[in-house]
Order: C-alpha cells, then structure tokens, then sequence
C-alpha cells in the first residue's frame, strides 16, 4: 500500500518530532527557585482557607511579606 504524498509528510513530520527529544525545561537560577518555592508554599496556605484564592492573589502577598 502507497502513501499519498500528504500523508508521507504527515508521517515524516511525526517522526521528526519525536526524535527532536521534545521540549527542553530552562534551568532557573536559585533566587527564582526560592520566589516560586515561597509564593507556591502561600498560594497552599490561602487556598486551603478560600477556595476561589488565585495565584496571582498569593504573589502580592508574598510581596508584602518580603
């Protein structure tokens, strides 16, 4: 059975991208581990009092607190 030609791309295309090794993670430096670990750790603690908290809620107080 041949492939039509749209769908040899298709198939070439796909094997491609998984040989690529997908996305790559950029490290970050430690000071902005350390944000994202405090922010992450208030975010819990105001979330497990009300529901509706956002992210972006935590992350002024994680400012204030700082």
């Amino acid at each position: 059975m041949r492939l039509s030609r749209k769908m040899a791309k298709r198939v070439q295309s796909r094997k491609s991208k998984k040989q690529s090794g997908g996305k790559k993670t950029r490290k970050l430096s430690p000071a902005l581990k350390e944000w994202n670990q405090k922010v992450m750790k208030i975010y819990r603690e105001m979330k497990a009092k009300n529901p509706k908290t956002k992210l972006m809620d935590a992350m002024k107080e994680a400012k204030r607190r700082s």
